[in-house]
């Protein structure tokens, strides 16, 4: 069977949508669901993977997304922002010694931040921020 891919303008026209009359949404999964069923309607061919839902979710300004994140031991050093995949930057404080120590990271694009227990996305909640 074939499929089509919708534009990135319907997805996040429906994104928008769906997200502002519930004001949130609970999941990556619930959300690609909805999204993927409004789509439907307009074309049954129509296809769409949850991680490009997310990351169009992450561009739209009135939609905020939160990551929960679980731990993740030995892991030392991320390079890229497992949200979004941006540049990630370290957070540094000071210890009694003065001396500069790496506490976390923060995602220069999404609102992605950890601490050094807390790594990998768990959860995603998707809310309307207006």
């Amino acid at each position: 069977m074939k499929r089509k891919i919708p534009s990135n303008e319907k997805i996040i026209e429906q994104i928008k949508n769906i997200v502002k009359s519930r004001f949130g949404i609970e999941s990556q999964e619930v959300l690609s669901q909805l999204v993927m069923k409004r789509l439907k309607r307009e074309d049954k061919l129509f296809s769409v993977s949850p991680n490009r839902v997310k990351k169009l979710a992450l561009t739209i300004p009135s939609v905020h997304v939160k990551v929960k994140t679980k731990k993740m031991p030995k892991i030392d050093k991320i390079d890229k922002c497992p949200v979004c995949e941006s540049k990630i930057l370290p957070l540094e404080g000071t210890n009694l010694s003065n001396k500069k120590i790496l506490i976390g990271y923060k995602c220069v694009n999404c609102s992605y931040s950890s601490d050094l227990e807390h790594f990998m996305p768990m959860k995603y909640l998707f809310v309307w921020k207006g």
